[in-house]
């Protein structure tokens, strides 16, 4: 697992953007259009963290490379566009 700059922009800890992809509430494949330089599309977890629910994008390349580029506090845009409606 690797982590791109653009992953810490939301001053994050990484411990736990990791404990919020294990202990996800949510798993979204396909989550937007790939991004430039990947032919797959980016990989959304939503879950717990010491600082509220996060959003934690990844992008996975066969056959483990997993890149975190963006992890931030769940945002409405985020939540009403995959339907999330769990209790933040």
């Amino acid at each position: 697992m690797t982590w791109a700059d653009s992953a810490g922009e939301h001053d994050i800890p990484q411990d736990e953007a990791l404990y919020a992809m294990l202990y996800a509430h949510a798993l979204y494949d396909d989550f937007e259009d790939p991004r430039p330089g990947h032919d797959t599309s980016p990989r959304l977890y939503i879950g717990p963290s010491r600082f509220g629910t996060l959003e934690v994008m990844v992008n996975i390349t066969p056959p483990g490379d997993v890149r975190v580029f963006h992890v931030m506090r769940l945002r409405e845009t985020t939540r009403t566009t995959v339907g999330y409606e769990e209790e933040l």
